[in-house]
């Protein structure tokens, strides 16, 4: 890559919309379906593990975590908003370099490149084939189904013109007809007790789980409450895509059938700052507010809440939960008291609520790097504009062979969704006071965040590095005596 990116062009600010309710699908954007996305395995997989073992006290590590992820993701997309660039390309426009970020990055990328969620995806659909839930017998077939589940999330990426549009269906389908299901199984079946506990619990701020426990699970449910790691970045790459602020002049990465028109440019695009376009300026930040506090926001606590109600109320005190179980325990037991058809219907939910996602963590990882590329290599910027799926589905083809390898590496899925959780939060951690350098040095004053804002950002940063930081430190002597046993 370059040392030095291009520097940015001249164009004008696109009009923001003008909202109104009755136009209420101008509210469909990333954070709609980020929300599709980010209602995942972690929901399903951690409500098991901490609301039916510790109960409610600890929602309100969810609380907290959404409204950091929220200060995130609104500082993220203003950069976007200003020059149409990914915050990604913005990290690697600042020193010490290219060479010194890009090692940093893949470090902070190595909790998502894990496909646990296509192994977990498959307990559900293993234990409707089986009609029960999987044993160790049956680890032939979950491996087995784990690798069909992996390679049917490319199918969504490959057509569809631009890949955005096709995540964004995939991901309003997901959400239409999971939080139906969950909807009606707490409207209908779920008691005032657990309401009350996991409801009360959203703001039981500081309260913890009596006696020992383990700040790894607590790590990893933070993570995974809302989108967690780097995933985060992503809403500046669907903000671009989806045309909002100088995005429509840089363009969008196109898919590999049905995407020959669609261009994208080898670096941003910038505005004059003059009174006109201030005041749309001012439309956009309006714009990007409301997808996160109308919609972003109260989905991901809504994604959170309804399965952990779901959980508190049919497994309540679940112990010694393994791998296998935690994907389809909640199925045995909705299905002992309202009967085998729930056993059906949940296992389902747990398949959709897990596999789509991983269609997300597949794109969002390697649309990172194939910005970065599309931006920093001097032999790409030679390609025209529409040749950048070419880079996209390179990365892509790479990661389709390492997930395969991993997938049958993959140790108990459950622990590695711990160890990824932990992992991503020293990312996410890291890139917030990343994302406030960039916004503070790249942008022109006038469009720099307000202190609460900044705030907000190194408040992120406090939260997920100090809760990973106590997660390591009690887990370490586990560790260092399982390095020891390796070397010996």
């Amino acid at each position: 890559m370059a040392s030095r990116f291009p520097d940015w062009e001249k164009d004008r600010l696109p009009d923001a919309p003008v909202f109104r309710w009755r136009q209420w699908t101008m509210l469909i954007g990333p954070g709609l379906l980020m929300v599709g996305a980010n209602i995942g395995g972690g929901e399903w997989l951690f409500g098991p593990l901490v609301t039916a073992q510790y109960g409610g006290r600890v929602m309100w590590l969810a609380n907290v975590s959404i409204l950091m992820q929220v200060f995130y993701n609104l500082s993220v997309m203003r950069y976007t908003l200003y020059c149409g660039e990914p915050i990604f390309v913005g990290f690697f426009r600042t020193p010490p370099g290219v060479r010194f970020w890009t090692v940093v990055y893949i470090i902070g990328d190595l909790g998502g490149v894990w496909p646990y969620l296509s192994s977990n995806a498959a307990v559900p659909l293993a234990a409707v084939i089986l009609g029960r839930l999987p044993q160790a017998g049956d680890d032939a077939l979950v491996r087995t189904l784990g690798y069909v589940i992996f390679l049917s999330a490319f199918v969504p990426l490959i057509f569809g013109g631009k890949i955005y549009n096709a995540l964004e269906r995939v991901m309003v389908t997901k959400l239409v007809l999971v939080l139906g299901f969950l909807g009606f199984v707490t409207l209908f079946f779920v008691g005032a007790d657990t309401w009350w506990e996991v409801g009360s619990g959203l703001f039981k701020f500081g309260s913890l789980p009596e006696g020992e426990f383990n700040w790894a699970t607590l790590a990893a449910f933070a993570a995974v409450a809302g989108a967690g790691g780097l995933n985060n970045s992503a809403f500046s790459n669907f903000a671009r895509d989806k045309g909002w602020g100088m995005g429509p002049k840089v363009g969008a990465i196109p898919s590999a059938i049905g995407g020959r028109t669609i261009r994208l440019s080898h670096t941003g695009k910038v505005f004059d700052l003059t009174p006109e376009s201030l005041l749309r300026w001012r439309g956009w930040l309006r714009h990007i507010r409301r997808d996160q506090l109308l919609l972003w926001g109260p989905g991901c606590v809504l994604g959170m809440a309804l399965p952990a109600m779901f959980s508190y109320e049919f497994i309540r005190g679940a112990e010694n939960v393994d791998g296998n179980a935690v994907a389809a325990m909640t199925a045995t037991g909705i299905a002992a008291r309202h009967g085998q058809a729930y056993w059906f219907l949940t296992l389902l939910c747990g398949f959709l609520i897990m596999a789509p996602t991983q269609v997300s963590q597949l794109d969002t990882i390697c649309r990172r790097w194939t910005d970065v590329l599309w931006t920093g290599s001097l032999h790409l910027r030679r390609l025209e504009g529409n040749k950048v799926k070419y880079v996209y589905y390179a990365i892509l083809t790479v990661y389709c062979v390492w997930g395969l390898v991993a997938l049958r590496l993959t140790p108990n899925p459950l622990v590695l969704a711990i160890a990824s959780g932990v992992v991503m939060n020293f990312a996410l951690g890291f890139s917030a006071l990343h994302t406030l350098y960039v916004n503070l040095v790249l942008l022109p004053a006038e469009l720099r965040p307000g202190w609460l804002q900044r705030c907000g950002l190194a408040a992120c940063s406090v939260f997920y590095i100090g809760i990973s930081t106590i997660a390591f430190r009690q887990q370490w002597p586990k560790l260092a005596a399982w390095l020891s046993s390796q070397g010996s």
